[in-house]
């Protein structure tokens, strides 16, 4: 190793000029060439390609140059000073290595040739066989490039030339984001694009291909003549991105090009218009705009359809048989200040199954809900006012399906506040709701299937308009008594009233105007957790009892029943102090409820824990024996003085079985009258779970047939039988149908680079509103340059 510093001032003048251009070759060729690639739309940080223009690139003022070399060649003739052999330059956290550095003071240029390897702060590597570039960095000539950044891109080419500062081109050059094999550097990637030319535009911040093709496994599978992309250094460009392509029995095969129109830093429009061989074509628009305190979104679609009869199959009309469909779905979320937001999701629709149908606007395929919102939110308090609007997304095949049975719910409103000072030794809690909405039909299980709500059927809301206001006030305590026992005081009080203005249908059971009830209720909590461990185990039980003291309910099933209609007895509700869902109805009498937990850790072979209880109607009217209109709580397990046997188990090996098992059974004979059980696992490479549900009886409000059993199964498995690849499928079975509900069975490629993926799914008629349906989906993602997917539906029905 040799240093730069000599004795003669021609000598040190070259010198220094040597150590001043090494230290701009460092900087500036890891500037142009060695620069991160980032995905073509997903960018990374502006400036991180490049190509001259970042000032994270300029070198720190004051930063000292190491130059290591075997020796110094000086051509005073030529004006030309040589760094030979061994040559390592360090600057600034870069560092260059080649066998030889010249710099040429006449020209300006320096050229690097031997070898030639950069790497910059941040870790990306060049390796070449020569650099010749101005000391400007303007113009460069760069031979057997190859160029790997810290994202895992990976960048080569025969050859490379910088023009004036403006374009780089890459000559047959190769790029792709998968990692080379370490046993086989030679082996093809999983995938990459050739091209002739690769052509990199400083100003504009696009990458040009020419005459590229896409290679797996380094079989050409795709050509394209010319696309382009936007460099790294930006995070939004203009231009097309990946299309998609399907079919659809109703619409015809299909395709759609995106385009992404980057109008301002804060504001963007994607117009993605796809063309369908039987209904032409579908325009597609989305607007999105960021604001100081907030975003909103505005996504438009429609079509002029040149078939709507595609969709009528065996004279039962689909709601997609109308020529003109679109609509339009907004979003917005806004920060007031730091604890208050106002938003809205919104959409409006021509008719039921047009978002489905084609694939827009909303994922979801039964219901759409469109709601505003004005939420405050604290470290301990909250308040939340919503309104509602739900559109059916169903075919029209029945009346339960009907518009006119949805509610609009305007307003909803939610607050809580938590006392900060202990009252009584205890923590008092407020609970507020206001609620008003309004049908333009009755909504019922309809039993006949006549399409008319009729005494007898479950009524889950009825024509008009009903409001209520309620505060719930709850106060309770903890103290620990002798020999560890736990005691629990609480009391709370909930008053509500209504102003109801519906249907007559029921008239005589009660009248439209207000109604006003209170629930006051006192109650006690005993536990007694007992631990025993030794053997590397440990055990506890943990028996419990509580007993609540209250009135009967006032007006008990003569209200209508809104927002408590789902009713769920099992060991996750055995403790609650009130067992309805909502406000709406309210629990009376008075009730015990004891049972015990139970826990045990058996070293490293498993960990058992449970669930075993009864409730119990001491005094009073028992709530759950009294249906209201809604017939909430006829099959609960509730409904007589000893309620059902609840009990959970959950066995978790600590080696990738997990199994939970939970069940409701007859007080009396102690027959399963409801039973889940889910469990996963996972062995070598296959990862697999499971579920099981059986219902006895189903309450009315679940369905038309509540006399039927419910019992199935569903399952689902992956098997990774490469270190890359997968097969993966799921099944569900009724049994009391004995039939197939649905199934699906995939294949896929998962590594750092590539993700593909071909799944066929299948869902039987009888589960849904459609035809049985059956589609086929092929998706590709390809890291760094985007994905596409192919849809097709292979079932021959209409949708």
């Amino acid at each position: 190793m040799i240093g730069v510093s000599v004795p003669s001032r021609q000598a040190r003048g070259v010198a220094g000029s040597l150590r001043r251009c090494a230290a701009m070759l460092a900087l500036g060729l890891l500037t142009v060439f060695a620069a991160p690639a980032g995905s073509a739309f997903a960018q990374s940080n502006p400036g991180s390609l490049g190509f001259g223009s970042d000032d994270s690139f300029k070198p720190t003022p004051g930063e000292q140059m190491l130059l290591e070399s075997d020796r110094l060649d000086y051509d005073y003739d030529k004006s030309t000073v040589s760094a030979v052999g061994g040559v390592k330059i360090y600057y600034d956290g870069y560092t260059l290595e080649a066998k030889k550095v010249t710099y040429d003071q006449k020209n300006k240029t320096m050229v690097a040739e031997g070898g030639v390897k950069i790497v910059d702060r941040t870790g990306a590597v060049i390796n070449a066989e020569t650099i010749d570039i101005t000391q400007d960095f303007a113009t460069g000539f760069v031979t057997a490039l190859k160029l790997d950044t810290p994202s895992q891109t990976h960048f080569a080419a025969e050859k490379a030339l910088r023009k004036d500062g403006k374009t780089t081109t890459f000559y047959r050059g190769v790029y792709t984001a998968c990692e080379p094999c370490l046993e086989k550097p030679q082996k093809a990637p999983v995938w990459q694009v050739k091209a002739a030319r690769i052509i990199a535009d400083h100003n504009e911040h696009m990458i040009y291909f020419r005459s590229a093709r896409l290679e797996f496994l380094g079989i050409p599978v795709a050509y394209f003549p010319a696309f382009s992309a936007p460099d790294p250094t930006v995070k939004r460009k203009s231009g097309f991105l990946f299309p998609a392509a399907g079919y659809k029995s109703a619409l015809g095969a299909f395709a759609k090009v995106p385009y992404f129109w980057a109008l301002a830093p804060n504001y963007d429009l994607t117009f993605s218009p796809a063309a369908y061989t039987k209904q032409g074509l579908l325009l597609d628009a989305e607007w999105r705009h960021r604001l100081d305190n907030g975003v909103y979104t505005l996504h438009m679609a429609g079509i002029d359809q040149l078939d709507p009869e595609a969709f009528v199959e065996e004279g039962t009309r689909n709601s997609g048989d109308v020529q003109l469909r679109g609509g339009l779905r907004t979003t917005g979320t806004f920060f007031l200040n730091r604890l208050w937001t106002f938003g809205w999701d919104a959409t409006l629709l021509s008719d039921r199954t047009f978002t489905r149908d084609y694939n827009v606007l909303y994922n979801s395929t039964d219901v759409a809900v469109s709601t505003v919102h004005l939420t405050g939110l604290s470290a301990t308090n909250y308040f939340d006012a919503r309104g509602y609007y739900f559109r059916v997304l169903t075919n029209d095949t029945g009346a339960q399906y009907d518009q006119g049975r949805q509610p609009l719910v305007a307003p909803v409103v939610d607050q809580s506040y938590l006392f900060d000072d202990s009252i009584l030794g205890g923590q008092l809690k407020m609970k507020n709701n206001v609620v008003s909405l309004t049908r333009d039909e009755t909504d019922c299980v309809d039993a006949n299937g006549d399409g008319i709500c009729e005494r007898g059927d479950a009524i889950l809301g009825l024509k008009g308009n009903f409001n209520r206001a309620s505060t719930d006030w709850t106060w309770q305590s903890q103290t620990i008594g002798p020999v560890g026992m736990v005691f629990k005081p609480f009391a709370y009080l909930q008053a509500d009233a209504f102003y109801l203005s519906q249907d007559e249908i029921l008239s005589g059971i009660y009248d439209n105007g207000d109604y006003y009830r209170a629930m006051p209720a006192i109650g006690l909590e005993w536990r007694w957790p007992i631990i025993a461990a030794g053997m590397s185990s440990s055990f506890t039980f943990e028996p419990i009892a509580q007993v609540i003291v209250r009135p009967d309910e006032q007006l008990a099933g003569n209200l209508p029943n809104e927002d408590a209609q789902s009713l769920v007895f099992d060991d996750s509700s055995l403790f609650d102090w009130d067992k309805f869902s909502g406000y709406d109805r309210v629990e009376g009498g008075t009730r015990a409820n004891v049972g015990f937990r139970y826990a045990a850790e058996l070293g490293s072979m498993a960990t058992i824990s449970g669930v075993v209880g009864q409730s119990y109607q001491l005094a009073g009217l028992n709530s759950f024996a009294v249906n209201d209109i809604t017939e909430t709580g006829s099959v609960s397990g509730l409904e007589d003085d000893v309620s059902d046997y609840v009990g959970s188990m959950t066995l978790d090996s600590g080696h990738g079985y997990f199994v939970t098992a939970r069940g409701r059974f007859d007080a009396e004979t102690f027959d399963v009258n409801q039973a889940q059980v889910t469990a996963t696992g996972k062995m070598g490479d296959v990862t697999a779970s499971a579920s099981y549900l059986y219902l006895r009886e189903q309450p009315a409000i679940a369905s038309s047939n509540s006399g039927t059993p419910t019992d199935t199964i569903s399952g689902k498995a992956s098997w990774q039988f490469t270190e890359s690849w997968r097969v993966f499928g799921s099944i569900a079975w009724d049994f009391e149908e004995k039939q197939l509900a649905a199934n699906s069975i995939g294949i896929a490629y998962d590594d750092e680079c590539t993700t593909f993926s071909i799944a066929y799914s299948e869902v039987t008629q009888d589960y849904t509103d459609l035809q049985t349906s059956k589609s086929l989906i092929v998706s590709l993602q390809l890291r760094t340059l985007g994905g596409t997917q192919f849809q097709s539906d292979i079932s021959g029905s209409s949708n």
